[in-house]
């Protein structure tokens, strides 16, 4: 990466995040920490309002404005097909997908609203070419939340529905599925549902605590382990 690049990509970088150590710059960027301080004084004196030590971290301060940042037509084109790519699968993500590209495109530049008309035009993607991802919106919510929810799903082993209530942890994308990686209480144990795979799912009001030894990294090691998808 050049060093342009790799100074704005910082910049972004310390933007978008509460505090990041010269540690965790080195280790995204894959440089030495002696060329994170140098990149940072150089963001300093070109007058980018970052603040901070390389032992407590660097951030922005919260009165400090940051210029918005302006797509060029190319990484819009980009964005809206990975966006309509999609959409036809993300089930509950689709409004705020859909509401998400209005808001992109409402702050383009002419040019770049040409291209996204032009792409419509030339780039067909029927309806139905995708089967649903499930209700991936309901689940990162309570993920973020902690919120247990409540599931009747398809399982493969049985070849029956059950219902149930899971702890979603986290979202891992295995082939074409994402997996919805959860402590199980009624297998009181971890698992991995196909979110394709749950049929109906509701929040239950109850919240959870965190479980030792069960995070998203202990599901990715059962799953590296196993080879496969966990049959529930």
């Amino acid at each position: 990466m050049k060093r342009l690049t790799r100074l704005v990509s910082m910049a972004l970088l310390v933007s978008a995040r509460r505090r990041l150590t010269a540690e965790d710059l080195a280790t995204h960027f894959g440089i030495s920490l002696r060329t994170v301080y140098r990149d940072v004084a150089a963001l300093e004196e070109a007058g980018f309002p970052v603040v901070g030590t390389a032992g407590d971290g660097y951030t922005l301060p919260a009165t400090a404005q940051a210029r918005p940042l302006a797509f060029d037509p190319e990484e819009a084109e980009a964005l809206v097909l990975a966006a309509r790519v999609l959409e036809g699968a993300a089930g509950d993500l689709g409004t705020p997908l859909r509401s998400a590209l209005a808001k992109l495109e409402a702050s383009l530049p002419a040019e770049a609203v040409r291209r996204l008309k032009d792409h419509r035009r030339a780039v067909a993607i029927p309806d139905g070419v995708q089967a649903s991802f499930g209700p991936l919106g309901l689940l990162l919510d309570a993920i973020h939340h902690r919120r247990v929810v409540h599931i009747r799903y398809a399982g493969l082993a049985r070849g029956a529905d059950t219902e149930r209530d899971v702890e979603p942890i986290g979202l891992v994308r295995l082939g074409a599925w994402w997996l919805v990686s959860a402590y199980c209480r009624l297998r009181g144990d971890l698992r991995a549902f196909r979110s394709d795979r749950i049929r109906d799912a509701a929040l239950t009001g109850q919240t959870f605590e965190p479980r030792d030894g069960m995070t998203i990294d202990d599901i990715v090691r059962r799953e590296r382990r196993a080879g496969d998808a966990p049959q529930t």
